[in-house]
């Protein structure tokens, strides 16, 4: 019996063919699984360690300083702030504030769809620290986030999103991220449909912009803060965009100079304002007993999100006036009890500034009968917690003759013009002048002989003494003879 061959075309496998082949897939299985379990392992020890570029569920931790005009930038973000496009390149600058924030942060750049963009397209991406920077007398710490973007030479004019994603780490450890978009406004570019733009295959998407809240009136019910007192303050705020809404709004009132505080917190919130819409905010102010005298810039800090979620944040400043209370006080002035006719009295009252501003144009007028000082007098200028003193001489005329009384007017300025004005009453008795006899020119024939009896007199007394300490001395004398002769 012949051997039978198998046809070479068979699908039957040798043995030791199926054992290679299972120990490669046994092979590959334990490759899978290893790798499996390492980037398991992996993805573990990054979420421990803190990737960079995970994100946080906290609240924003960044917010924009809008107020303040930094290098780069021809108008603060409050005023409408957009990048810089000159010599082919776009400026962007992101001045953002944060307070617990530990160390530097990370900053990139997405430009977007390439095919629709003025930009160069390249990894923008650096890091940056916190600085000081110095506007007049104040010093603000921000990061200055800035890059210069290249622009394409066959760019299209248009206003174009740029989304700056900004990452760090709070100092208790915790990873954020938050997002930033600025509109870069291209005006040196090609026209959209001029023909060396080129045909678009795509709509250019639509232009979003976010909405402004604004204060447009503000309105103190009493004319200016007394220092030391409280006033009631009305704001009113407006959403300027016709079409879309404000929400989730924070507003909160903040004097500069410290010398302000509002009533609680000094802040309050409004879920809504639609577009074109306004909104009204009462809130009581205190003015301190040491404020200064002069008008008070406080700041109006509105922070909300547009239609998209995204955090926008504004302020605008108002004007408060405060004063001082005038406070000016004199001694109790008064006149002689009587005066008499034709003779010249004077007079002076001393003034005491007591409060913290000054006192112009003080003056003395007096309406008093009987007596004329000859015009007013003019104190002037009394600086806070000094004193002055009006000096004058009364003329006592001889009519009316009697108990008298007049008025004598204090009149004075505070710092902003306004007039006081005070009545002192004044009394006293006018009497009338005695007339003294004049000598006489008759002789006196009595005359010698009265002059005679003094000179007697005179020499009686004299002759009286003599006779007396005479006879005083001869009894002393007798007195130590007789006390010899006992010796």
């Amino acid at each position: 019996m012949s051997k039978s061959h198998r046809p070479r075309n068979s699908l039957t496998v040798p043995k030791t063919h199926m054992k290679k082949f299972v120990c490669c897939l046994l092979l590959v299985a334990l490759v899978f699984s290893f790798n499996a379990g390492s980037i398991a392992w992996a993805e573990e020890v990054m979420e421990e360690t803190g990737n960079p570029q995970a994100s946080s569920t906290a609240g924003p931790m960044l917010s924009i300083d809008t107020r303040h005009l930094y290098e780069g930038m021809e108008k603060s973000y409050s005023q409408g702030y957009l990048p810089t496009v000159s010599k082919g390149k776009a400026t962007l600058v992101l001045p953002l504030q944060a307070e617990n924030i530990a160390g530097a942060l990370t900053a990139a750049v997405d430009l977007g769809d390439p095919e629709q963009s003025p930009f160069d397209y390249r990894n923008y991406e650096d890091s940056f620290t916190k600085k000081d920077y110095t506007f007049g007398e104040k010093t603000m710490a921000c990061y200055l986030v800035r890059f210069s973007l290249g622009l394409v030479k066959n760019r299209i004019n248009g206003c174009y999103p740029v989304t700056i994603t900004v990452s760090g780490r709070s100092e208790s450890g915790e990873v954020f991220t938050q997002d930033f978009t600025v509109y870069v406004n291209i005006r040196d570019g090609m026209e959209p449909h001029s023909p060396e733009a080129g045909p678009s295959s795509e709509p250019e998407p639509p232009v979003f912009f976010q909405p402004k809240l604004m204060v447009t009136a503000y309105n103190l019910k009493e004319k200016s803060l007394t220092a030391g007192g409280k006033g009631s303050l009305t704001i009113t705020l407006r959403n300027t965009s016709d079409s879309q809404p404000a929400k989730n709004i924070k507003l909160a009132f903040l004097e500069e100079g410290g010398e302000l505080y509002p009533e609680g917190t000094g802040a309050t919130y409004c879920r809504h304002i639609g577009a074109g819409g306004t909104f009204t905010w009462e809130l009581a102010v205190t003015a301190l007993a040491t404020a200064q005298s002069k008008p008070h810039p406080a700041v109006i800090t509105m922070q909300y999100e547009d239609s998209q979620g995204q955090p926008v944040t504004s302020a605008d400043r108002i004007i408060l006036p405060v004063r001082q209370p005038v406070r000016l006080e004199y001694e109790e002035p008064s006149l002689p009890p009587r005066v008499t006719a034709g003779d010249t009295v004077p007079f002076s009252l001393t003034l005491m500034n007591l409060g913290k501003s000054t006192i112009y144009n003080a003056l003395l007028k007096f309406e008093i009968p009987g007596l004329a000082s000859g015009g007013s007098v003019l104190v002037g200028t009394i600086s806070p917690g000094e004193s002055a003193t009006g000096t004058t001489n009364f003329r006592v005329e001889s009519a009316p003759l009697g108990e008298v009384s007049g008025t004598l007017t204090l009149s004075y300025e505070d710092e902003h013009g306004e007039q006081y004005e005070q009545e002192i009453l004044l009394n006293t008795k006018l009497e009338q002048k005695k007339e003294v006899a004049p000598p006489s020119n008759e002789i006196d024939d009595s005359g010698p002989c009265s002059t005679r009896w003094i000179w007697a007199a005179a020499a009686a007394v004299v002759l009286a003494l003599g006779s007396f300490f005479v006879i005083r001395w001869q009894k002393e004398k007798k007195v130590r003879e007789e006390d010899e002769m006992r010796l």
